[in-house]
């Protein structure tokens, strides 16, 4: 049986030479190298797996050194040489960097989190990195290579990003002051949360702010040149015009289809990660979601050859994930308003007229609750344990998860594909609800505190909620399958 590897604490033996050195699963622990003069240089040493707190790194020598899967908890580093150094799968949380000298340096799979980048000049190869709540300030990326970083609550202000390969990001929850971007990648970024009208766009040798006025043509162009994730990534993120996105999401398809080669890989993929960002950002609406889930069904995956298929089945599940497991907010509820969808409830008893009766006691209890008129019909009825099918308002039926999500006795299994069904002439017409009052209707409903014993609950965002007597019939009686 292998053991658990123990650390080995950092001993300072006042050798300023500890090159290429195995410090490998080593404590660095209340270092200040500040006032040593001159500075130790490692040089080549290997730090797999170390572990630095409270250390204050200066002018040291980290030139071409090895950090995989370490660890850094406030530290800082002030002009310290990290060119040519591998950093891997490590972790920074509350570190300060400020003019370091990064020369090609390689930066992979890292976390930045609560740091703070001032002056720093960077010339890195920076790939699947995050950045969550962190400021940069007066940086520089000159000729850097990066690739899918994702940024979050961070503050980013007098910094260029314009004048290298800066491909993928992501920005959630951000502010962005006096920062440059190149034309040639800016609209392959997701933003959520993040203003971008104070964004400078490197343009034909000039910088131009980001609208739509400046940019309609370049965007149209983005179609002649296959482009296409970056065509509906910029009519979500800038137009937001999501009529137009379907069709052009299936002409995509069609043509990136007819490529043989990576490119055609990499565009689907991105296109189908897109789509799951905003998804899962609530920024899209109820329909769209549903026309792109319908397409998605539609589009015949088997020309692709299988290991090309697992890549794109994947993303399309994660997008159904993401509605599946209620991952929704209110916006999304309001805006399924105007349009039905299919209520499935499968019945624990075998008497028709006391499942009937369950079920519509519940509907009309949660059209009430909403101030929806009890609109909606029962199209099919299956016999054993009773399978009873309703065409609801889209808006009751989206609700109804987030009325009972994490109950033990009560199984969702949200559908958002559309059925073939006999009796289709007798969905509802002319479906009009107002929503304005569903962000209150959890806190009006409420769940007697006995129930929760009774049903075996442990929902504890719920406790406080009540229902009458339909809800605490669906709640032992029912599953639902929407």
């Amino acid at each position: 049986m292998s053991e658990i590897t123990k650390f080995r604490k950092f001993i300072d033996n006042q050798s300023l030479t500890r090159e290429k050195e195995d410090l490998t699963y080593t404590l660095f622990e209340k270092l200040d190298f500040i006032d040593e003069l001159p500075q130790i240089s490692f040089f080549r040493s290997d730090f797999r797996g170390s572990k630095f707190v409270d250390v204050q790194f200066y002018k040291n020598n980290f030139d071409r050194a090895d950090f995989i899967s370490a660890v850094f908890d406030r530290c800082s580093f002030k002009e310290v040489n990290i060119a040519a150094s591998e950093i891997k799968n490590c972790y920074f949380n509350n570190c300060e960097f400020t003019l370091n000298d990064y020369a090609n340096t390689s930066i992979q799979e890292c976390t930045f989190e609560n740091c703070n980048f001032e002056n720093e000049q960077f010339l890195v190869n920076m790939k699947n990195c995050k950045f969550i709540n962190c400021n940069l300030h007066k940086c520089q990326f000159e000729r850097s290579t990066t690739e899918k970083m994702d940024f979050k609550h961070c503050h980013i202000s007098e910094s260029n990003m314009a004048t290298m390969h800066a491909e993928n990001y992501s920005f959630s929850f951000c502010k962005l002051e006096n920062v440059s971007f190149g034309i040639s990648y800016i609209f392959g970024y997701l933003f959520h949360e993040t203003d971008i009208s104070g964004l400078d766009v490197l343009y034909r040798g000039n910088s131009v702010k980001m609208n739509i006025e400046n940019f309609s043509e370049y965007i149209i162009s983005l179609l002649s040149h296959q482009r296409f994730y970056e065509f509906i990534n910029a009519k979500i993120f800038l137009f937001k015009k999501f009529d137009e996105i379907p069709d052009h999401f299936s002409h995509a398809l069609i043509e990136l289809s007819k490529i043989n080669n990576s490119t055609r890989k990499l565009q689907i993929t991105y296109i189908l990660d897109m789509i799951s960002f905003y998804t899962l950002n609530n920024q899209l609406p109820y329909k769209f979601i549903c026309e792109i889930l319908k397409r998605l069904d539609q589009f015949d995956w088997s020309i692709f050859p299988f290991d090309e298929q697992l890549v794109y089945m994947s993303l399309h599940k994660k997008i159904e994930m993401i509605i599946t497991n209620f991952q929704y907010d209110y916006s999304f509820i309001e805006s399924s308003a105007d349009s039905t969808l299919f209520l499935t409830f499968t019945c624990k008893t075998d008497e028709y007229q006391e499942a009937f009766e369950i079920t519509t006691n519940m509907l009309d209890e949660l059209h009430s609750k909403l101030g929806f008129p009890k609109k909606y019909n029962l199209i099919l009825k299956e016999k054993g344990s009773w399978i009873l099918t309703f065409v609801v308002a889209s808006t009751v039926g989206l609700m109804l998860p987030k009325l009972f999500n994490d109950y033990s006795n009560i199984y969702f299994n949200f559908v958002l594909k559309n059925r073939l069904l006999k009796k289709a002439e007798l969905l509802l017409d002319n479906v009009t609800v107002n929503t304005d009052n569903i962000p209150t209707v959890i806190e009006t409903l409420q769940l007697s505190s006995d129930l929760f014993s009774k049903a075996g609950l442990t929902n504890q965002k719920l406790d406080t909620l009540t229902a009458s007597e339909a809800f605490k019939k669906i709640v032992s009686r029912v599953d639902i399958n929407v």
